[in-house]
């Protein structure tokens, strides 16, 4: 007994070994920056609501304050640092920037507490299907007559057993992680953050006074700092139609919803400068449309999570579960005939 747990032990510890050496030890490292992203938001949104509250009051931070701005983890650092100097060297209103910036900050924070709240069932399947062998097996060693006399070879099956639910567990796991991000691969994950501070910082030049196709420019120069392949995607020039990303499934899914933003924003300039009139409120109704059409990807990928972590199950699961047993009844089967 105490040999089977010891090689659970040591069996668990390579497991983590694995995880933190190889590519997949970004699943385990993308669970944890879930909280300190989280961290992060909640800072940031106390700062921008400290200082709205700070210049409702016809008040004007000391300097000292104004660079907490600068000092944030990127991006927001950047696009709340620019967009507010932009508005203060040409004199406009700071406080609907800042307003949009808190809940823009507050929507993101919602958004993962929403996503990971959803995928809590799948990664509670997943810690089930990675406890459950080990489990099954310590209940077989106990009631099945014969196992006990070959521990060795009772040992070596349940570390196998062990080892595909394991798969099937990290399976699920790693389907649950692009759940929360819409279905977006982990390459292009930054680009959830960095297309709303794009449009977000478009906002705010305009709103500075700066020309829309400056602006347009401006607002793709700092989105390529972050997500390159998507500010081609966009196109630095507001008359070209930019660079779609090569893949069969470059526009179709939520890539999609990334694209239409770019072309939306695009058009509403493209539109602004042949009527000579603000895009403002064109580009607010293209960045609430993005919002809502990635939440709305968001929703159907965790829907459909309870469906696809069936297949983990089958697969890894079932066969290592039902193979414990095969072998089980097999060892009591020759330890009661020896003979055969």
């Amino acid at each position: 007994m105490f040999l089977w747990f010891l090689s659970v032990i040591f069996f668990v510890g390579g497991i983590i070994r694995v995880l933190t050496d190889f590519p997949l030890g970004s699943l385990v490292g993308n669970i944890g920056a879930i909280g300190r992203e989280r961290n992060v938001l909640v800072r940031t949104i106390s700062i921008f609501q400290e200082f709205e509250e700070t210049l409702s009051a016809g008040l004007l931070p000391n300097p000292e304050r104004w660079r907490v701005l600068e000092k944030l983890p990127f991006p927001w650092g950047t696009l709340a640092s620019e967009s507010i100097q932009e508005l203060r060297s040409q004199g406009g209103a700071l406080l609907p920037t800042l307003r949009r910036l808190r809940v823009f900050a507050e929507q993101h924070l919602a958004a993962l507490g929403e996503a990971r709240a959803r995928s809590a069932q799948s990664l509670a399947q997943a810690l089930m299907c990675a406890a459950l062998v080990p489990l099954f097996g310590l209940v077989l060693y106990i009631l099945l007559p014969g196992v006990g006399d070959q521990p060795r070879k009772w040992i070596l099956a349940c570390c196998l057993g062990l080892l595909l639910s394991g798969a099937g567990a990290l399976w699920m796991l790693d389907m649950a992680e692009v759940a929360r991000w819409g279905g977006l691969a982990l390459s292009r994950r930054p680009w959830l953050l960095a297309a709303q501070c794009g449009a977000e910082r478009f906002l705010a030049m305009i709103r500075a006074g700066t020309p829309a196709d400056l602006a347009w420019l401006k607002s793709c120069e700092l989105l390529s700092k972050s997500a390159p392949e998507l500010a081609a995607d966009w196109g630095f020039s507001v008359w070209s139609q930019g660079t779609p990303q090569p893949g069969p499934s470059a526009r179709t899914g939520v890539l999609q919803v990334f694209t239409d933003l770019g072309v939306s924003l695009r058009k509403s300039v493209q539109v602004s400068l042949m009527e000579g009139r603000p895009c403002t409120e064109r580009a607010e109704a293209a960045l609430e449309a993005f919002r809502r059409a990635l939440n709305a990807q968001i929703e159907r990928e965790l829907t459909l999570l309870g469906t696809r972590t069936l297949k983990p199950l089958f697969f890894c699961v079932a066969p290592s579960l039902l193979g414990l047993l095969a072998f089980g009844f097999w060892m009591a089967w020759n330890s009661g005939f020896p003979g055969g």
